[in-house]
């Protein structure tokens, strides 16, 4: 190679004076000092829309964040007396109305709006996406603490998807090697932001489960705004996590940032150096309790030997080691009497047996179906004689009663008791017919008067059966006929009141009708 040569480096040429208005080159600060008064002169006050990315709440209390949209983005600070004054929480993807005014961070030389008001309008797009396709992984399930697998406890090969020059890359090695060397570390290198990285992360993640050696893998990536951890929130990625053999860790961007393939991982942790720091032990925790078990081990065994040893010596003491006849009687004494118990006790085994046997066969026969049908008999028979009994006495005093009735009716409508209250009952002697009318009599008719003592003989002179009164005549009214005075002329004796039988057969139906004397 040959020697360097400064002469071969080019002199700038000379640009010539300087712009009227301005004596000479301005350092960088003054450059600065300018462009922030032209931007305060100009933009005094401005009201802008934009989705909150990168929101971060400042130790001191000040709130730093970006306001973007689909073609710019623009850093944004609230001071920390403003800040106290919000009445709307901020969260990343919230799309606000900020008021402020411009100016410049002299020590980045970005311009920045320091913001004096600011309201929430609204979700962002890439927020409105984020929820839907974590709704729509959830209900299929992808979520569910069912799928989680735990971790292997001493893995011997990691897999790692991630960018290759990045700094969580180093972060990740430097701890694996720190805290478990014996471990074998596969990178599977891939974009993890921009166009196609979600692709790549896939590809990786598959690659990696066709090794078929790994036992864990971890994907993530720093921090950055949601734009820059979106590709971790493609749905390609969370149906690759969801299908990896081996369990996933998800670590992407700082402990504040949450992506779906956070919410499918086996395991989430907060950044790349804990996600390291959760997939493998400490090797010396690791071999400190190895040591410490190990002592104990040794313990346990040198005690267990010392027990032995003192048997063993107590053994060879004992008149049994030597005089071992002495040990065997010993064991027949106990033997026979372990024998004689034994024998003991099936006797009274049995007499219990025996005596519960007795017992069960007494109140077998006490409860015998034979015993029970005969005394089932003898009630059944008592009850049918009482019955009958009851039947007997029933029948006896109804129809008694009955008989009763009957006969106060028939003594109630005899004729003769009717005799008693003045009347009289006239018959044919020639038909032996009750006289109910004066026309059934003829001239020289004999006839026979009843009385309540004794009969009247008597004889028909003459007899009118013409009805409208007058000598003779017989007055018919109701049941019960009586004749006047002259109605008939009898022989020896006068005319008496006359009961029909007519109105003696209704009195025997039942009916009760008015005399008249």
């Amino acid at each position: 190679m040959p020697p360097f040569d400064a002469t071969l480096i080019p002199v700038p040429e000379d640009e010539g004076p300087a712009p009227s208005g301005v004596e000479g080159p301005e350092t960088v600060w003054e450059l600065t000092r300018r462009i922030q008064a032209t931007l305060e002169d100009g933009f005094p006050q401005v009201w802008v829309v934009g989705e909150v990315s990168n929101y971060k709440r400042h130790t001191s209390g000040h709130v730093f964040f970006t306001l973007k949209d689909e073609r710019a983005s623009l850093r944004c600070i609230i001071w920390k007396s403003t800040a106290k004054r919000l009445r709307h929480e901020v969260t990343d993807g919230l799309e606000v109305e900020a008021k402020g005014h411009l100016s410049v961070f002299e020590k980045a030389g970005n311009y920045q709006l320091y913001v004096s008001s600011l309201r929430p309008r609204g979700v962002g797009a890439l927020e409105v996406a984020f929820r839907r396709l974590k709704e729509k992984l959830q209900k299929e399930g992808l979520f569910d603490p069912a799928h989680k697998r735990p971790l292997p406890r001493f893995p011997r090969r990691i897999g790692i998807v991630t960018s290759p020059t990045g700094a969580a890359v180093r972060d990740m090695i430097h701890v694996l090697r720190r805290r478990w060397p014996a471990a074998e570390i596969v990178l599977a290198p891939a974009l993890v932001q921009g166009p196609g990285a979600a692709a790549e992360i896939v590809r990786g993640i598959r690659w990696l489960n066709r090794l078929s050696t790994v036992d864990v893998i971890i994907i993530g990536r720093g921090g950055g705004s949601l734009e820059d951890l979106w590709p971790f929130n493609e749905e390609g990625v969370a149906r690759a996590v969801y299908a990896s053999e081996a369990p996933v860790v998800s670590a992407v961007g700082h402990e504040t940032d949450f992506s779906i393939s956070d919410f499918v991982a086996d395991v989430r942790a907060p950044t790349p150096s804990a996600a390291a720091e959760l997939v493998v032990p400490d090797a010396r925790e690791v071999l400190a309790a190895l040591a410490t078990l190990g002592r104990r081990m040794a313990r346990q065994v040198r005690h267990r030997l010392e027990r032995l040893g003192d048997r063993l010596a107590l053994a060879a003491r004992s008149r049994f080691f030597a005089h071992p006849e002495e040990l065997a009687l010993a064991r027949a004494q106990e033997l026979e009497d372990l024998a004689g118990r034994m024998r003991a006790a099936a006797r009274e085994s049995a007499a219990d047996r025996r005596l519960r046997l007795e017992r069960a066969a007494a109140l077998l026969a006490e409860h015998a179906p034979r015993i029970r049908w005969q005394a089932a008999q003898g009630a059944l028979g008592m009850a049918a004689f009482r019955l009958r009994a009851a039947g007997r006495t029933l029948l006896v005093h109804r129809w008694r009663a009955r008989v009763d009735g009957f006969a106060q009716r028939l003594a109630d409508l005899d004729p003769d008791r009717v005799l008693g209250r003045g009347y009289s009952r006239t018959v044919l002697e020639r038909s032996g017919a009750t006289l109910l009318r004066a026309a059934d009599a003829r001239p020289g008719d004999r006839l026979r008067t009843h009385l309540a003592e004794g009969q009247v003989r008597s004889r028909v002179t003459d007899a009118q059966g013409k009805s409208g009164g007058g000598e003779g005549e017989v007055a018919r009214s109701g049941p019960w006929k009586s004749a006047k005075r002259g109605s008939a002329n009898a022989v020896g004796a006068d005319a008496s009141p006359t009961l029909f039988d007519s109105a003696g057969e209704r009195e025997w139906k039942g009916e009760r009708e008015s005399e008249i004397p």
